[in-house]
C-alpha cells in the first residue's frame, strides 16, 4: 500500500548559523521554529514546520536597513539586530539576508538553506498508483515501486532518506532534474546514512541531473565473486534492468570524510536471484572523492564524457567483470588524481576503451586482465607510477594510437597470479599488438615477464610493435624470462615526439602546418613539426584522424588537449555544484 504518514512533533528549537559575507561584517542568523521539528544536515536545515522566524545581527557599522529575500524587515540600528517571519514552501528554501547602507549599497549578507517537508510528504511501503514527487519528501522506511507503477520525481526535488532506508524499483523510476534544478537524494540529518536505490527486473529507468550522496555504500565488490546470496553495497544497484544515468553527481559516499570509500554504481547481469541482462548508459556524470565509480558483471555499459577524480580505497574507478554483447564502451572520460589504485580495469572483458585522459595515479592507468581481447584507441595515459597500461593473465589486447607519458612502465605484460578463489584468474602472460602509439619519458617503456605457472603450455608474454615511437627503441623493451617474445615490426621510431605542452597535459603533436588548440580556441602554427606526424601505419585509414596533415595517420592519441580542457571544466563544475 502507499502510505503518507504525518509525524506529529511539537518542539521549539533555535539554531545559530554564522556565514561569511562580502561586506565589512559577518551576518549571523538564528533560525527559530515553533511547533515543529528541525534537523541539521550539513550547512542546511530540515524543517517540519511551514514557518520559521529568522533573527540576525550585522556587525557592519554603516548598515541602516535589512532585507530578507528582497523584503524589508524590522531592523534595530542601535545593536544591528533584525527579525523576519518567513513562510516556507515544500523543498529547498534559500533565504538570503542583506544589510544596506544609507546609499542602498550592500554592506553585509548571509544566507540559510532550509528544506521544508510537509506532513503529507512522508512516505514508506508500497506504492499502489503512479506518483509524482515535487518539493521535498522524506522516506521514513523503504519505499517500493512495484510492477506496473511509475514514480516520477520533478526537477529540484529533495528526497530525504532516513537511516537504512532504500528505494526499490520493480516498475519504473523517472528522476529527471535539470542543470538549474537538480534532484537531491540525500540523508535525513547529519551522521546518518541511507542504504541505496535498487532496480530489480525494472522497466527502463532514468536518473538525470541527480545528486546522490550519503548512502551507506562502502564495501568490497570481491564479495560478489563467490557463489551464494549477495548483499550489494553500491549507492545505485541495477539487477537485470536498464538504467540511463545522465549528468549526475556522486559525492560524499558514504560521508564527507577525507577518506570516504563508498561506491556509486553496480550493473549486474548474474545475480543468483534476479538473473537477466543488465545495462546502463552513463553520460556526463561526476564521481567526486568517492570509492569505485562503476562496477559491472557481465553487463553492457557505455561510460562517456564523465569526470572521475580523487578516488579513495583499493578499488578502480571503472571495474568491468565478464563479457557482454556488445562489449562495454568507455569513451572520452577524464580520470584525474585518484588517491590510490587503477582507473579502468576490464577483467575477462573485451572492452572498447577510446579517447580517455588518465593522469596522476600511484598504480596503473589501465589494467587489462584475464582471457579477453580488449581494444584501446586514442587514449592519453600520463603520470601513472606503476605503469601506463598493464596486460595480464592471458589477455590479448590491441592498442592503436595511444600516448603513454611519464609512467613507471609504459606497457607492462605479465601474470598477476590470483589463480585461486575468489579471483580465479587464467594463468599466463599478457599479449599485445601495439600500432601507431607513443611511449615516452617512462622509466621502462615496455616490460615483459614470464608466468610462474609451470602447468600451462605457454608461460610467456608477447608484444608486437609497429609504427610506434618508443623511447630507446628496441632497447627500451625489458624482457624477464626465457619464453617471452618481442616482435619489432616496421616503421618504429626513437625520437622526441615534440608534444605541444606536457606541463598542461597537452600531448598534441607540434606542427608547422597548424594544429587546433582547444584551450585557446585557436589554430596554432608551431616552429617545428613532430616526426610522429604522418609516420603511422600507411595502411591505416587517414580519414579516422581528426586533423590529418598528409596522407598517413599520425602516431599517438588525438584530442589530449580537448580532454585536458574538459577536465578543467569538470573540476570547475565540481566546485560550483555544491
Amino acid at each position: 500500500m502507499k502510505l503518507f504518514r504525518v509525524k506529529p512533533v511539537f518542539v521549539s528549537l533555535v539554531l545559530f548559523v554564522v556565514l561569511a559575507s562580502p561586506g565589512s561584517g559577518a551576518m549571523t542568523i538564528d533560525v527559530e521554529v515553533d511547533d515543529g521539528d528541525v534537523v541539521a544536515s550539513g550547512e542546511m536545515w530540515i524543517a517540519e514546520a511551514p514557518t520559521v522566524t529568522l533573527r540576525g545581527r550585522t556587525e557592519a557599522p554603516d548598515a541602516v536597513a535589512v532585507q530578507v529575500d528582497g523584503a524589508p524587515v524590522v531592523y534595530n540600528a542601535d545593536d544591528g539586530t533584525w527579525e523576519a517571519a518567513v513562510s516556507l514552501v515544500s523543498g529547498l528554501n534559500t533565504l538570503v539576508a542583506q544589510a544596506f547602507d544609507a546609499e542602498a549599497k550592500e554592506v553585509d549578507s548571509g544566507l540559510v538553506e532550509i528544506v521544508y517537508v510537509p506532513p503529507e510528504n512522508h512516505m514508506e511501503g508500497y506504492l499502489t498508483e503512479y506518483v509524482t514527487l515535487s518539493g521535498a519528501y522524506a522516506f521514513d522506511e523503504t519505499v517500493f515501486v512495484p510492477d506496473n507503477t511509475v514514480m516520477t520525481i520533478e526537477p529540484g526535488t529533495v528526497v530525504l532518506m532516513k537511516p537504512g532506508v532504500s528505494l526499490v524499483v520493480y516498475g519504473q523510476l523517472l528522476a529527471e532534474g535539470t542543470a538549474e534544478k537538480p534532484i537531491h537524494f540525500t540523508h535525513y540529518g547529519d551522521a546518518t546514512r541511507w542504504k541505496q536505490i535498487r532496480f530489480i527486473s525494472a522497466v527502463d529507468s532514468r536518473l538525470q541531473y541527480c545528486i546522490i550522496e550519503y548512502a551507506d555504500s562502502e564495501g568490497k565488490h570481491q564479495d560478489y565473486y563467490e557463489p551464494g546470496p549477495r548483499d550489494y553495497h553500491e549507492a545505485v544497484v541495477v539487477l537485470a534492468s536498464h538504467l540511463d544515468v545522465n549528468e549526475c553527481t556522486f559525492r560524499n559516499l558514504p560521508d564527507d570524510g577525507a577518506r570516504a570509500e563508498g561506491d556509486a554504481l553496480a550493473i549486474i547481469s548474474d545475480d543468483p536471484d534476479y538473473w537477466g541482462t543488465a545495462s546502463a548508459l552513463i553520460t556526463g556524470c561526476q564521481f567526486l572523492g568517492i570509492g569505485q565509480g562503476v562496477h559491472t558483471r557481465y553487463s553492457y555499459v557505455c561510460v562517456e564524457d564523465c569526470f572521475f577524480t580523487g578516488k579513495h580505497g583499493d578499488n578502480d574507478d571503472v571495474d568491468l567483470w565478464g563479457e557482454s554483447d556488445p562489449p562495454p564502451l568507455i569513451r572520452n572520460n577524464v580520470f584525474l588524481n585518484p588517491e590510490h589504485d587503477d582507473t579502468i580495469n576490464p577483467t575477462r572483458c573485451s572492452a572498447v576503451i577510446i579517447g580517455n585522459l588518465i593522469s596522476g595515479t600511484d598504480d596503473h592507468g589501465i589494467v587489462l586482465r584475464d582471457k579477453c581481447s580488449p581494444i584501446l584507441m586514442n587514449n592519453v595515459v600520463h603520470d601513472c607510477r606503476n605503469g601506463g597500461i598493464a596486460i595480464e593473465n592471458s589477455c590479448d589486447a590491441f592498442l592503436a594510437n595511444n600516448t603513454i607519458v611519464d609512467c613507471g612502465r609504459g606497457l607492462r605484460l605479465f601474470d598477476l597470479g590470483r589463480w585461486g578463489p575468489p579471483y580465479r584468474l587464467t594463468p599466463g602472460g599478457g599479449t599485445a599488438t601495439v600500432v601507431n602509439c607513443i611511449i615516452w619519458d617512462c622509466a621502462t617503456p615496455i616490460s615483459l615477464a614470464d608466468s610462474s605457472n609451470d602447468e600451462i603450455e605457454d608461460t610467456g608474454s608477447h608484444v608486437t610493435v609497429e609504427y610506434s615511437d618508443i623511447q630507446d627503441g628496441r632497447d627500451g623493451v625489458s624482457v624477464s624470462g626465457s619464453h617471452s617474445t618481442v616482435t619489432w615490426g616496421p616503421g618504429n621510431l626513437d625520437v622526441d615526439p615534440l608534444f605541444a605542452d606536457p606541463s598542461l597535459i597537452d600531448f598534441h603533436l607540434k606542427s608547422q602546418f597548424g594544429r587546433w588548440d582547444p584551450n585557446g580556441g585557436s589554430w596554432v602554427m608551431d616552429d617545428v613539426t613532430s616526426p610522429c606526424i604522418d609516420a603511422g601505419d600507411p595502411n591505416a585509414p587517414v580519414e579516422a584522424e581528426p586533423f590529418p596533415h598528409g596522407y598517413r595517420v599520425n602516431m599517438g592519441a588525438h584530442g589530449g588537449t580537448a580532454h585536458a580542457s574538459k577536465s578543467a571544466n569538470r573540476a570547475t563544475r565540481a566546485g560550483a555544484d555544491r
